[in-house]
């Protein structure tokens, strides 16, 4: 029996181990060694090589309606106007816990910065954000808590507030804000 090489041997040995018909380990006998060992990493490696592409789900109008809220109160406590600018429709309408209301522009002077009174935080809790299919309005209410430090002394206000959000130009904003204050216990 003539001995085959090394390598064809393994190949034949190769073809027998995964049930190949003889005429296959035949043909596996006569291939060059090299054609042999493309063959096998090229068969050993599909798939190893593909780039892994992972696509990521759009956010829904939940989540993006909450993460502007997140905003909101990051821009209450920092009392950032210019973030404010943005996350306020132009045409705010806000009735306050005093049944007053404001426009966009008292809102932002409420908020500017004060040498006197500095908000040390702002907590939602209890967020609940209603949306609409194919709607470019969403609802939310919350329950705020916000700390303040004026000369030296912390107060802590609540409220429990409602807000209707609109999708503008590919951005939420807030357009219609209530409040009714919550008092400490």
């Amino acid at each position: 029996m003539k001995k085959l090489p090394a390598f064809r041997g393994f190949a034949a040995l190769f073809a027998e181990k995964l049930c190949f018909s003889v005429s296959v380990k035949k043909m596996l006998a006569a291939m060059p060694p090299l054609l042999i060992a493309v063959t096998l990493l090229s068969v050993g490696t599909t798939g190893q090589t593909r780039e892994r592409t992972t696509t990521t789900k759009p956010k829904t109008a939940e989540q993006e309606v909450r993460s502007v809220i997140t905003r909101w109160a990051t821009a209450v406590k920092n009392r950032d106007t210019g973030a404010l600018d943005s996350i306020f429709g132009d045409d705010l309408f806000i009735t306050d816990f005093n049944g007053g209301t404001r426009t966009k522009e008292q809102e932002l002077d409420i908020l500017k910065p004060s040498p006197s009174t500095k908000t040390m935080s702002v907590a939602n809790e209890g967020l609940k954000i209603k949306t609409w299919p194919r709607s470019a309005v969403a609802v939310a209410t919350a329950k705020v808590r916000m700390v303040h430090r004026t000369a030296g002394r912390d107060s802590t206000m609540q409220m429990r507030y409602t807000s209707v959000w609109e999708k503008r130009g590919g951005r939420w904003q807030l357009t219609v804000l209530q409040t009714s204050r919550i008092p400490n216990k």
